[in-house]
């Protein structure tokens, strides 16, 4: 009698509080009633300071049959929640609330990123609106179907899938959703589409995306810009200092180029395990697909180089002046395209590039126009400011030729370049230092 009076307590508990969540867009509920997966994690409602970016939601029929799903975001195209059994995108489940008010499934393949459409089954009381630019949405999904297919996954009982959430404003002409070009976000742990529990955001991809990005300005402004400005036009400033039986020149130009290829390496392994691959061509054409192309093609160039130096001839060798011309074409190449990359970089329609402080880009622009400059003074200058200066006859030696000595004085390194480099490593640091930090520090 006792156990049949407390089921009969626990029955009514559990459906009286679902039945009183009375606002389903907001965070009523959450986490006590429902469960609740949300970005921001602190969000609620879709208006003022805490308004949410995506949100979907979950709870229980009171027959304990199916899942109530509750959704909005504030998307053009959809918003739609994936069951899945990988913490990204394969092998996913997914369900999308259209602004053609429709709900459309979908299943993203084990392998690949395909995106197939599949036929909507065992879902019904779909509710579609758009209001001050989101999309809001419930539906309810049995959670286990007899007749359905093997991408219809069975989320009773004890099942436990990642609960991956996605928005964005490409839809094709068929409704069918195309690539999540406003956000996505995956849960950190696998969860009960049938019971009332926790979602921990998964943050791994965040902060590989950060690394990224603070790399790669690290590696080609503050190592790659300086390092072929070095050998370039420094030479004679350290002539005759050969620590370790190396010209200084060389010692800074190789240190720099090695830590930029360094780098650039590391920030290509990021960017393909947050993106869990290359960039799907379903963005063709747009800036962020140009930005993973440029990308790849600096990436490639930093190999070539790095090889042609590995086997570059000895100076005199009748090939030498041929690799000296293609070392310089393709590291100039590589650091061109690198400006033009990251400019593009911090330009794509990103949730995370919202919240990243303009100035980041400003002070990236700014610098463009620097590094011209200093390399046209370093070419400008020594011709129009060399000039014959007679040498004295007390600092001439008792052996030593007039023109030679004079032919020294004129080709000695004038004060001036190192007044403009040093000048030069200053925005140099600055910048680079500037534009990490700011992405370093991006809050979700």
């Amino acid at each position: 009698m006792k156990t049949f009076t407390v089921t009969i307590l626990v029955t009514y508990f559990i459906t009286s509080t679902v039945s009183q969540i009375i606002n389903p867009f907001s965070d009523e509920g959450c986490d006590v009633q429902r469960s609740c997966f949300r970005k921001p994690t602190d969000c609620n409602g879709t208006s003022g300071d805490t308004a949410c970016e995506m949100f979907i939601s979950w709870w229980p029929t009171t027959d304990g049959e199916s899942t109530n799903f509750a959704l909005f975001g504030a998307a053009e195209g959809y918003i739609a929640v994936g069951i899945s059994r990988s913490v990204g995108m394969p092998d996913t489940d997914v369900y999308a609330c259209t602004s053609q008010s429709t709900v459309k499934r979908s299943y993203n393949a084990a392998e690949g990123k395909s995106n197939d459409a599949k036929e909507l089954m065992g879902v019904s009381d779909i509710s579609v609106s758009i209001e001050d630019s989101y999309i809001k949405c419930q539906f309810t999904r049995q959670q286990t179907l007899a007749n359905g297919d093997a991408t219809f996954f069975d989320i009773s009982g004890d099942n436990e899938y990642f609960s991956l959430m996605s928005a964005g404003n490409m839809l094709a002409p068929s409704g069918n959703i195309l690539f999540h070009n406003v956000d996505k976000e995956s849960s950190n742990e696998a969860v009960s589409f049938n019971k009332v529990g926790n979602v921990k955001v998964d943050d791994t991809s965040f902060k590989l995306f950060k690394a990224h990005g603070a790399m790669m300005a690290t590696a080609w402004i503050g190592f790659a810009a300086p390092g072929i400005t070095v050998a370039r036009y420094m030479k004679p400033s350290w002539e005759g200092k050969a620590p370790c039986g190396q010209k200084v020149w060389f010692l800074i130009h190789r240190i720099n180029m090695l830590l930029t290829f360094i780098l650039t390496c590391a920030a290509f392994v990021c960017i393909f395990v947050a993106k869990k691959g290359f960039i799907s061509l379903e963005v063709a054409g747009t800036t962020r697909f140009v930005h993973a192309i440029f990308g790849c093609t600096i990436m490639a160039l930093a190999l070539i180089n790095v090889t042609m130096a590995i086997f570059r001839p000895h100076p005199g060798e009748p090939k030498r002046k041929y690799y000296n011309w293609a070392h310089r074409s393709v590291g100039i190449l590589a650091l061109t395209l690198s400006a033009v990359t990251m400019l593009l970089g911090l330009n794509i329609n990103d949730p995370f590039l919202e919240k990243l402080p303009p100035s980041a880009f400003w002070v990236l622009v700014g610098f463009v126009p620097v590094q011209l400059m200093v390399w046209l003074l370093h070419e400008i200058l020594p011709r129009t400011m060399t000039v014959y200066k007679a040498p004295e006859e007390n600092n001439i030696g008792m052996n030593e030729d007039k023109n030679i000595v004079a032919e020294r004085v004129i080709n000695e390194d004038p004060p001036y370049k190192q007044i403009i480099h040093n000048l030069y490593n200053l925005v140099v640091i600055f910048t680079s230092t500037w534009v990490s930090v700011m992405i370093c520090t991006t809050q979700r």
